[in-house]
């Protein structure tokens, strides 16, 4: 239960009768206009929290030893994917932007925000409605009841016997005297902010999905072209061994290896190519498509695009600006402190001004007089057994949370580039060494195979490097394809990529409410 002690002297009159008040206008509004300048804001004043980061990742040690054969290519953080050099990446990461559903959803959250913001900095604003009421009875005050109060403390009823009616307009303003509507719309742009910082989350996993997607389907079509390629080699080599055998020069046992070496090819074909359309279908999905809508656009194979070697991710500092986990964190943070200052000045007293003026139809005799009234309201909390207390308690303590959410997220985006940094060196370095062993391996095959012509040696010398030469070639590829997934999560965990897609659509101004009714029966005329 609130109690509320509360004053409000409202002076009215009418031309039949007219106490005297103009006396008290200036008194009024030089006491509001005092009140606003003298006004303050209550609750903590938000500032942005420090953040002890490292000089420098602990990963980027490591990245110095790369290799130096694509040294000139540094890693970029706006429009990332572009340095792959690659168009038809490009125009999927573009078409994604226009018409990814999720994104869309992430854009419309935004404007839902906007328009939240705009909502609040009307409720600080003077509000005016008209009223009218008024009916047929015994009382005398047949519009009790049917007429806002402050219209009706206008009503004069001296020298009628019944007021009839009431018909005019009514307004109040409450005095941000302690802030209350100033913390909430600081704590309302803060919520835009977070939610401009939500939307380029998405759009950052959103280009690095497509990005990552594009890349398997890839690094797919390139290990189905190295098993067509050992197919056709196995095949080649069954058509020689049994060339052979029908001379009588080797033994059915090397054709039946042979067909066992082609048959265990020819199986994986069927299970690659579904994967393959898989991927297809990934990336159409992402692009906002469905799947029969790409026809025979990325069937064509391609291959991966060589990847940068050297990588400036900068230093940790720069993530708090970049990374748009870590700014939506701390804009949620603000907002939260500037909660804090709203639920405060609810233990305030609040200070309105209130006004209102019509006309009055009053019968015994039938008098139609005009009628208003102006005057400041007073109300103050007195007795809530700690309702409002708790309310700014919780208000604090949520605060308390987002400051440890938003410390987690810049422990966790640090993190996740050290991570993504270690682990794409790694990869670049398991590549050169493949690339050295797949070497030696098409090395290995050609000399088996002339051992084995000039009867040196059998056939599973043969078959043995062909198959030693085939698991390196898909490691090789793996690896590849391994290194890109490390590139997209690299830049992933940079944060990069939405700088340059920051226009965002403008929502419609609010109209009044008597111009938003009409516009609304205009729209929805038939």
């Amino acid at each position: 239960m609130l109690v509320r002690a509360s004053a409000k002297p409202l002076r009215h009159c009418s031309r039949r009768g007219c106490r005297d008040s103009s006396r008290f206008v200036p008194v009024i509004f030089c006491a509001l206009a005092c009140a606003d300048l003298v006004s303050c804001a209550v609750g903590p004043d938000y500032q942005p929290p420090e953040s002890p980061l490292p000089a420098k990742f602990a990963a980027m040690s490591s990245l110095k030893g790369l290799g130096d054969h694509n040294a000139n290519r540094a890693l970029e953080t706006t429009k990332w994917w572009r340095t792959l050099h690659d168009r038809e990446l490009d125009s999927l990461v573009e078409r994604a932007i226009g018409a990814n559903p999720t994104l869309e959803i992430a854009l419309d959250r935004l404007q839902q925000a906007r328009a939240q913001e705009a909502v609040v900095i009307s409720a600080a604003l003077p509000a005016a409605e008209f009223a009218a009421g008024g009916g047929w009875g015994t009382g005398t005050d047949l519009s009790r009841g049917r007429v806002s109060q402050v219209l009706r403390s206008a009503e004069n009823p001296a020298g009628v016997g019944q007021v009839v009616n009431l018909v005019g307009f009514d307004a109040a303003w409450e005095i941000d005297v302690f802030g209350k509507y100033r913390r909430a719309i600081e704590a309302a742009q803060y919520d835009v902010d977070a939610a401009i910082a939500a939307r380029n989350v998405v759009l950052v996993a959103l280009i690095a999905d497509v990005t990552r997607a594009y890349l398997d389907l890839r690094a797919l079509q390139m290990q189905l072209a190295v098993l067509r390629k050992n197919i056709e080699v196995a095949q080649k080599y069954l058509d020689f061994v049994q060339e052979r055998f029908s001379r009588g020069i080797t033994n059915e046992l090397d054709v039946t290896l042979a067909q066992r070496e082609l048959g265990q090819f020819q199986a994986q074909l069927a299970p690659l190519t579904a994967q393959i359309d898989a991927a297809r279908y990934v990336v159409a999905i992402l692009i906002g498509e469905f799947p029969e809508n790409l026809g025979s656009e990325l069937k064509k194979p391609g291959m991966l695009p060589v990847l940068p070697n050297r990588v400036r991710a900068g230093l940790p500092i720069d993530l708090l600006r970049r990374r748009p986990d870590i700014v939506e964190a701390e804009r949620q943070l603000a907002s939260a402190t500037a909660q804090i200052g709203v639920a405060t000045a609810d233990l305030f007293p609040q200070v309105a001004v209130a006004a209102a003026a019509g006309r009055q139809t009053g019968v015994s005799p039938f008098i139609i007089s005009s009628i208003w009234s102006v005057g400041p309201a007073f109300s103050a909390p007195l007795l809530d057994f700690g309702r409002l207390d708790a309310i700014v308690e919780r208000a604090d303590y949520r605060s308390r949370e987002l400051f440890f959410a938003y410390k987690q997220t810049v422990l966790s985006a640090v993190r996740d580039v050290d991570t993504a940094a270690d682990a794409y060196t790694a990869q670049q370095t398991r590549l050169k060494h493949l690339a050295d062993a797949l070497a030696a391996a098409r090395r290995a095959v050609t000399l088996a195979t002339e051992r084995f012509d000039r009867g040196l040696t059998d056939s599973l010398n043969v078959i043995d490097a062909q198959r030693q030469q085939y698991l390196i070639e898909q490691e090789y590829v793996l690896a590849q394809q391994g290194a890109a997934d490390q590139f997209v999560t690299l830049h992933k965990s940079l944060g990069a990529g939405w700088e340059d897609y920051q226009i965002f659509p403008p929502i419609r101004r609010p109209l009044p409410a008597v111009a938003a009714a009409f516009r609304s029966l205009l729209v929805n005329a038939p």
